[in-house]
């Protein structure tokens, strides 16, 4: 198993680099799994049969818009441009054939946000009947799902290029300021409707949070606010794993910027190649170092780990980010939840003070529903407790009935539609009928 994980990061950080100095809009041959067995393959039974067996599942190819369309949704790519300039790819799901509340009634509206380094294709992976998006959607729910600026489907600016360092001067304080507000706006101009409902899952926890304290002219319009292993304060997160990589960020930003480099993981063929084929089901020995990896983040789940996903997870994960933004998640390790830490004398220059401000939760007043996971290493039950003490409007903050439910699980887990789904559908459907 050690050789196994070693060989795995080892390729898997060789493709990272080249992927952030290729940067994140090059357009380069998709690459042949084959160097990988070659390097590799050797010593790992079943390695050849993984890489092998990818080039005849033609889902692992398709975008959001596809995959669903592949599955029988209408589906629809949108763009959406926010104020200061980032053209965002939205993907609107919707089951044009499910009954609706009332005869001529419209679909009420769903926003949905991702986690960090990921996309819209989150709330897909597990497909019909069991990933949310689509259970929403089978349910009579209009969704939208966000890409924010940065990510695979995000990488479009009306004056900036990704090459040019100030595309990339953004943290998640942008995803709740800028990028959601415009997401909700522009998605009841489209539906001509005055209230849409919000799921988020982990950094899509944050934005919601800081558009709530920061954007109250929107907020207002968010009928419920549906929260899964939400992140603000996080200064008790458990995993070493997740404390390291963020802790490393300042020396890879300090090391890359004279680069010009000021992405991290974007989504290349290589990246792409290289975990679709060690992650699989036929390779034998590097698939549990997969697990193991997952494990040591999210946290450890056997009976809910869902690995024939990997595949098609990591076809498509990681989509990218700025180094900002885990720079930023990097400070929230410690106490409290605050904007970006500039420093001293930056500080006053951003904000007029020497620390950096603190986001105020109790200006949040959307009636919010928050669903954390007890084995949850990346956000601590204790975190989450202090989070919903802070807001002004929770309607419930539960912990997952298992006590091994982990940071993924909410999106990849084997029984995530039975344990979380189920619930949390009946109650934002529940909302529909009060308005």
């Amino acid at each position: 198993m050690a050789v196994a994980v070693k060989a795995l990061l080892a390729s898997l950080l060789l493709d990272a680099a080249l992927a952030s100095l290729l940067g994140p809009d090059q357009t380069v041959p998709a690459m042949d799994p084959q160097w990988i067995v070659d390097l590799v393959g050797a010593p790992l039974p079943g390695l050849r049969a993984a890489a092998v067996s990818r080039d005849f599942d033609p889902l692992l190819d398709l975008d959001p818009v596809e995959l669903s369309r592949y599955w029988g949704y209408d589906a629809e790519l949108h763009h959406v441009t926010t104020d200061d300039g980032y053209i965002l790819g939205i993907h609107r799901v919707r089951n044009t054939t499910a009954a609706s509340e009332a005869p001529g009634a419209k679909q009420p509206v769903v926003v949905m946000g991702h986690p960090l380094l990921s996309s819209s294709a989150e709330y897909l992976v597990l497909g019909p009947g069991k990933a949310l998006a689509y259970m929403l959607a089978d349910e009579g729910f209009d969704v939208w799902l966000q890409n924010v600026r940065g990510n695979t489907y995000s990488l479009n600016h009306t004056t900036l290029s990704t090459k040019e360092a100030a595309f990339w001067d953004f943290s998640y304080d942008e995803h709740g300021t800028q990028d959601l507000p415009a997401l909700i706006q522009y998605a009841m101009q489209e539906t001509g409707q005055q209230e849409v409902q919000y799921v988020g899952f982990s950094m899509g926890t944050t934005s919601m949070f800081i558009m709530g304290a920061e954007r109250p002219d929107v907020a207002k319009h968010v009928k419920l606010y549906t929260g899964f292993a939400p992140v603000a304060e996080d200064s008790n997160a458990r995993s070493a794993a997740w404390r390291g990589v963020l802790e490393s960020i300042p020396v890879l930003k300090l090391a890359a910027a004279p680069l010009g480099v000021y992405w991290i993981l974007p989504s290349t063929p290589e990246l792409r190649a290289t975990g679709e084929t060690l992650c699989a089901d036929g390779a034998l020995l590097t698939q549990p170092a997969c697990v193991a990896i997952e494990n040591a983040f999210s946290g450890r789940d056997d009976k809910q780990n869902n690995a024939t996903l990997y595949p098609y997870i990591l076809s498509r994960f990681p989509a990218g980010t700025s180094f900002k933004n885990l720079d930023h998640f990097r400070q929230g390790l410690a106490p409290g939840f605050h904007k970006y830490d500039y420093g001293t004398i930056q500080n006053l220059a951003h904000y007029g003070q020497l620390t950096a401000p603190s986001y105020n939760l109790s200006n949040v007043f959307i009636p919010t529903r928050l669903y954390y996971g007890p084995n949850d290493l990346v956000v601590d039950a204790q975190d989450v407790l202090s989070t919903c003490a802070q807001l002004s409007n929770v309607l419930s903050c539960e912990a997952v009935d298992d006590p091994e439910w982990t940071h993924m699980n909410f999106v990849w887990a084997k029984q995530a539609p039975e344990l979380v789904y189920r619930k949390a559908i009946a109650r934002m459907k529940e909302a529909v009928s009060s308005a």
